[in-house]
């Protein structure tokens, strides 16, 4: 999730149902942090691409998932006066936010190109099982599940009687041969238990919870070992070195890492016989050129 202004703590204790489908009332008050203040990151752009001038890119070497019809709630903004510093205005592809996230409004989506790369290198993994943490509102885990992944998804604003309801209401829709749990909790301390649910490890992962400080790479050190032999790990918005954080966590532990050039930068780690997809990157998007992610091999073409 591209900018989380008030962010949730991956810290606290979570807060694990036994029934998947009756998430437990978290009060706001437990969950959101103030106002995360961003005044001395120097931001990675300089400089916004006009509204006018943004578009969605779709890259050739992929299928279509075609699931922006089940999403009315995504509206397009311009991302110009966005705070969040790692974000890449000067990106030219369309940004969006879902306009029930009310006490949240500036959380950003994963572009249309982006969610079809998550769908893309799920596909390899239809029928087996699947864990993604930080949904917000069912966007990614659409594209997830229409790839045929029997789904983990865990977030803690599923506490929230309404947003429960507003992703199982997304995720109706999606035409799939898998299935899903919500687990409303804190990541990475809920982890081990999600995974204790069922004796069959993970062979798909997407990290995209809360981005700031050690979470990124607490949620991949918690994953990491309950992976399936042939696995992949996915991470959006490695643009921000905290993320990337998390993706060095593989790269420690053996695992094969590489870049997408998207909007925010994907990122996935793959071993053993999973493979990454090819993809074309639209020449209009800059390449990956922070410092922080020197060294890492870019996959797209």
């Amino acid at each position: 999730m591209t900018t989380r202004l008030g962010a949730f703590d991956p810290g606290r204790e979570a807060r694990l149902s036994i029934d998947p489908q009756k998430a437990p009332a978290i009060e706001p008050s437990q969950t959101i942090l103030p106002y995360v203040d961003f005044a001395d990151a120097a931001p990675i752009s300089r400089f916004s691409v006009p509204q006018s001038q943004r578009y969605d890119y779709a890259s050739p070497s992929l299928k279509r998932a075609q699931l922006l019809p089940l999403f009315p709630s995504l509206e397009v903004r311009d991302p110009a006066a966005l705070t969040w510093p790692w974000l890449r205005k000067e990106a030219p592809h369309l940004w969006r936010s879902d306009r029930r996230s009310r006490r949240n409004p500036d959380i950003g989506v994963q572009s249309l190109e982006e969610a079809e790369l998550l769908y893309n290198n799920a596909l390899q993994f239809a029928g087996r099982r699947g864990l993604e943490i930080g949904c917000h509102y069912g966007w990614s885990t659409a594209h997830l599940l229409a790839a045929g992944l029997r789904l983990d998804v865990i977030d803690p604003a599923l506490g929230y009687a309404d947003q429960m309801t507003d992703v199982r209401e997304s995720l109706s829709g999606v035409s799939t041969t898998g299935g899903f749990n919500l687990w409303a909790g804190f990541s990475p301390s809920i982890v081990p238990a999600v995974r204790a649910v069922r004796p069959e490890p993970w062979s798909f992962v997407f990290i995209d919870g809360y981005h700031e400080g050690r979470a990124p790479l607490d949620d991949a050190e918690a994953v990491s070992g309950l992976c399936a032999p042939d696995a992949c790990v996915m991470f959006h918005d490695l643009v921000s070195p905290h993320v990337a954080a998390g993706l060095g966590h593989f790269i420690r532990e053996g695992w094969r890492v590489g870049l997408y050039n998207t909007m925010q930068v994907m990122a996935i780690a793959w071993r053993g016989a999973a493979a990454p997809v090819r993809h074309v990157a639209d020449p209009g998007v800059p390449p990956p050129d922070q410092a922080h992610l020197a060294g890492i091999a870019v996959l797209s073409v």
